[in-house]
């Protein structure tokens, strides 16, 4: 079950590595939703955007626990993924390394689809 404290890796070039979850609006978590993330692991501060300890707005982009479809799919990934976004939702990265998915078009999250690599 997703909660407060899970750790995600993040699937961006923004210079995280690995971000905890410290608050979520929703009753539970989804492909597409924005959480608040402090950053755990980061590349030194001359190499990336962001800084260790910082607190920053997410988007979620892969998640471990199963999620269903209305078609009757399942889907469940690897690992928890999630991309760093500014206040206005645009990606901090240039670049985005995991999978999108259906869900991050149909949760308006167009900048991001858009960045994957790949649509499913």
């Amino acid at each position: 079950m997703m909660q407060s404290g899970t750790y995600f890796k993040v699937g961006d070039n923004s210079g995280a590595k690995l971000v905890q979850c410290i608050q979520f609006t929703k009753r539970q978590m989804r492909i597409g939703d924005m959480i608040t993330v402090a950053v755990k692991q980061a590349l030194p501060a001359d190499r990336g955007r962001v800084a260790k300890s910082k607190v920053y707005k997410a988007i979620i982009c892969e998640l471990k626990l199963k999620t269903g479809r209305v078609t009757g799919i399942h889907r469940r990934f690897d690992q928890n993924t999630v991309v760093l976004v500014n206040g206005q939702g645009d990606p901090l990265g240039t670049r985005v390394f995991c999978l999108g998915s259906f869900e991050l078009r149909a949760a308006g999250r167009t900048k991001i689809a858009s960045l994957a690599p790949m649509i499913f």
